[in-house]
């Protein structure tokens, strides 16, 4: 019964990463291979991906930004209400992401794209709702769920963007293409929420917005305890992996001259052993042995398949190193939150994750712009660089680890 009263949240959750993997399989053969007077052809490939990087940190950085306060306006005003407005604005945001492409107007595209990282802040509300009716025995489960919903939306989201770009497939097909068809099914998902979503947590009108904490929160992960190393290995991990999602899409572009159609295929592909990962071997790997060996071994694995990924010349070759990234890095990430969860207090687990969370936005947000800055003095090189982030996050955690033993 939680499970098909939840169903509206994991649509939430798969439309707006639905939204954000398309963004990622569009943007990056349109930046790289220019788009009128958006993007000049002209433009030299180490500019074209400095741009690139900023502009795929806006989204992230919008998320990053609302979160809190979408979350802190969710417990005194209830869920259903704020997801309604929410969604309502984002439909609004999209309508205008198509006609920033449309005009090539590159201010309209970085405003609406942070505007619509604001809107998409929504995310945290589906966590909340599924956090409202489960209990500590369904929980792991259903939010298990969660992370299914994202992976099957970089499945969908890659693919359908770059077949609703690209003329080869419908003559009147264009970049704009995608972005009015986000518009239309968010619209529909804002239709079914305000049919389906049922209010799961009763407002507390009498409670004060406390929008200061909500914003300051993530400060924190850099305050002196036992957790704070943990807090960044973490984000040293993120780092790595999502500066890798940015990176990957430049690299073949450059290197093979895909088109946005061939980019969307891969992009999907690399979902396949994520989904596989996320329906049993993270939890299984995790349960059986201790987190922060899984995070070592999953983390120096995933390091390994990144930097083999710019070793062969061949295309054909992809659809086998992304398959191996894929599978650590989803362990990874797996690993790296229960490795945090089991470290953190029971009584402060919620602000542990939620710091956590916060933490891989803001990672998704950096990274962009860090790979875009390496990419742009060697596209070859960002794949090695988001390697070392990983690998530093291993490192400091075997370090510590050492400590730890030699302490006792």
């Amino acid at each position: 019964m939680n499970t098909l009263r939840l169903l509206p949240a994991y649509l939430v959750v798969f439309v707006g990463f639905v939204g954000y993997s398309m963004m990622i399989a569009v943007f990056t053969p349109m930046f790289l291979q220019g788009y009128g007077h958006l993007i000049s052809p002209d433009m030299t490939t180490a500019n074209k991906t400095i741009l690139l990087g900023i502009v795929l940190c806006m989204y992230p950085l919008g998320q990053f930004l609302s979160s809190p306060v979408i979350g802190e306006f969710a417990d005194k005003y209830g869920r259903r209400p704020v997801l309604l407005i929410s969604l309502a604005l984002c439909v609004v945001c999209y309508v205008l992401l198509a006609c920033a492409i449309k005009m090539e107007s590159m201010t309209l595209l970085i405003v609406m794209l942070v505007a619509t990282g604001l809107t998409e802040g929504n995310i945290v509300i589906a966590q909340s709702t599924i956090s409202d009716v489960s209990d500590a025995i369904n929980r792991g489960r259903l939010f298990g769920y969660i992370y299914m919903s994202a992976s099957l939306a970089y499945v969908v989201g890659p693919l359908a963007g770059g077949k609703l770009a690209s003329p080869a497939v419908v003559s009147w097909f264009s970049y704009v293409t995608p972005f009015w068809a986000m518009a239309i099914l968010l619209f529909l998902t804002f239709v079914g929420a305000l049919l389906f979503f049922k209010e799961t947590h009763s407002p507390e009108p009498s409670e004060p917005i406390r929008l200061g904490v909500a914003l300051t929160g993530l400060t924190a992960v850099f305050r002196p305890g036992p957790l704070r190393i943990l807090y960044m290995i973490n984000f040293a991990c993120y780092m790595g992996i999502f500066g890798f999602f940015r990176c990957y899409p430049m690299y073949m572009v450059d290197e093979f001259h895909m088109n946005v159609s061939e980019v969307s295929e891969f992009i999907a592909w690399l979902s396949v052993p994520i989904v596989i990962a996320n329906l049993g071997l993270a939890g299984y790997f995790t349960a059986k042995f201790p987190p922060q060996k899984v995070v070592i071994w999953s983390g120096v694995l995933t390091a390994l398949a990144m930097i083999l990924i710019v070793i062969p010349s061949s295309q054909g070759f992809l659809w086998v190193t992304l398959f191996l990234v894929g599978l650590p890095l989803s362990v990874c990430m797996t690993a790296c939150a229960t490795l945090l969860s089991i470290s953190a207090p029971a009584n402060e687990q919620g602000r542990a994750l939620g710091n956590n969370q916060a933490l891989q936005v803001f990672a998704e947000s950096t990274s962009g712009l860090v790979g875009g800055l390496v990419a742009a003095i060697l596209i070859k090189a960002s794949l090695p660089a988001m390697a070392a982030f990983i690998l530093i996050g291993v490192a400091v955690l075997l370090l510590r680890n050492r400590s730890r033993v030699s302490t006792k």
